[in-house]
């Protein structure tokens, strides 16, 4: 409960410092950017140019993203701004800025299906094409939000026998039809919980949540125009939904302060951006204090020696760590983020093989204590030449997202220094997520070489 009160305070002055910077702005006027090829340039997921693609969807005149398409502003790099859109999206509709190329930006991102949840609204730092969803979580890197959406009918509880993963079923579809809602035969249902289904049609572009209720399966569509506003200044961002004068989300931004380039996004299914205004802001914004941003233990294990990638063989694992402390490899000190996460897309450009990282812990005496962490995707945690940890991350817990305390073990430890060994394998299927958080139960008596 103290926890959350501070929280709720935080938001709070936090909510307060942006207002009061808003007041003492110079900035320029809005500049409205039409969707053609002299303001915009839309590429594939393969870097190919296409062709924009316009439409009016709803009732306004929208720029059309398929899936895994981004439009980058031509020309006009930001630093300090506050942009505004419209946005229609299925799945994760978003923003990137500061892009110092494609595979390095900002990105803040909207779970519509999450719509109400914990994890509504995303910010992900993207470093050499990674996205890591599983390591920046909430509460800090995810938030509450509501999105627009309308209720268009119910069918009876009794349906939910026709509500299987795959190829809609050809009763449903005619008992939606006969409401007036119509889906082609190559809609999908998509579970999600036991009381929420999701339906994406690719060929008429668009969707629904079929949702339970007491009187029935109610199908609520969303896709209906959402207005957001993001606004960057200095080392922070502010994301704001429905509501212009309250942020729903605020974050420390991880890749630093600099100008650069603005890309509207979608990850998924497809996306439609309407009403797009950005307005620069100058220098003289007030700053937010990186005092509210602090994370609150210093047990976090931080300082890391970091191996080269390579091809990690479970059943003499020991062996290879043996021959490359023998070995005259190169290890790269690196630093966690401030919060103790490590995450490996900051130092790897290709997301594959294992590396590994290791620290020294000298005690003062012999003592047997905890450490917590949370990792993805396989992990084993070797301590003086025993491995004492060795499993792949269980994505069932806290659905699927890295925290400090997913798993628990004892570090047994002698008096003097303890060499602590973690061999982290990342997402080789999907090449998203590699990375831990770490920290001991207490630092007493406790030394980090």
């Amino acid at each position: 409960m103290k926890a959350k009160i501070l929280t709720l305070l935080q938001l709070a002055i936090l909510t307060l410092q942006f207002s009061c910077a808003q007041k003492n702005i110079n900035d320029k006027s809005n500049l409205d950017l039409p969707f053609n090829q002299e303001v915009w340039k839309v590429m594939d997921k393969g870097g190919a140019e296409q062709s924009i693609d316009t439409t009016t969807y709803d009732g306004k005149k929208a720029l059309h993203l398929p899936l895994g398409h981004m439009a980058y502003l031509n020309n006009k790099e930001f630093e300090n701004f506050e942009m505004e859109f419209d946005v229609i999206g299925f799945v994760m509709p978003g923003v990137g800025f500061r892009g110092q190329d494609a595979n390095n930006y900002e990105l803040v991102y909207l779970r519509i299906m999450s719509n109400n949840k914990k994890d509504a609204l995303q910010y992900l730092p993207i470093y050499n094409g990674s996205l890591p969803w599983q390591l920046y979580n909430y509460p800090k890197y995810e938030a509450v939000a509501t999105f627009d959406e309308r209720k268009e009918g119910t069918v009876p509880l009794s349906f939910d026998k026709y509500l299987k993963k795959g190829i809609i079923n050809g009763s449903l579809k005619i008992k939606l039809g006969n409401l007036g809602i119509n889906f082609s035969s190559k809609a999908q249902l998509q579970f999600i919980n036991e009381d929420t289904w999701g339906i994406g049609d690719i060929e008429q572009l668009k969707g629904g949540f079929l949702r339970k209720a007491t009187s029935g399966w109610e199908l609520w569509n969303p896709y209906v125009w959402s207005h957001v506003k993001i606004r960057v200044i200095g080392e922070h961002a502010a994301v704001y939904v429905g509501d212009m004068n309250e942020p729903k989300m605020m974050v420390k931004l991880k890749l630093g302060t600099r100008s650069g380039n603005i890309s509207l996004r979608n990850q998924f299914f497809d996306a439609f951006f309407a009403n797009v205004t950005i307005k620069e802001l100058k220098d003289s914004v007030s700053k937010i204090s990186d005092e509210e941003f602090r994370t609150e233990s210093g047990n976090y294990l931080k300082k890391w020696k970091l191996s080269p990638k390579f091809i990690k063989r479970d059943s003499v694992i020991l062996s290879q760590l043996d021959s490359m402390q023998k070995s005259k490899i190169l290890w790269e000190e690196i630093v966690a983020d401030e919060d103790g996460l490590v995450n490996l897309s900051r130092f790897m450009d290709v997301m594959s093989q294992s590396v590994v990282l290791k620290t020294n812990i000298v005690s003062q005496s012999n003592q047997t204590l905890k450490m917590h962490f949370g990792f993805a995707k396989h992990m084993i945690v070797i301590l003086n030449d025993s491995i004492i940890f060795k499993k792949e991350m269980d994505v069932t817990k806290e659905e699927g997202r890295v925290f400090v305390d997913n798993e628990t073990v004892d570090l047994n430890l002698k008096h003097g220094r303890n060499e602590l060994f973690l061999v982290l394998t990342g997402d080789e299927e999907y090449h998203q997520n590699w990375g831990m958080i770490s920290l001991l139960e207490n630092m007493e008596g406790i030394e980090i070489e």
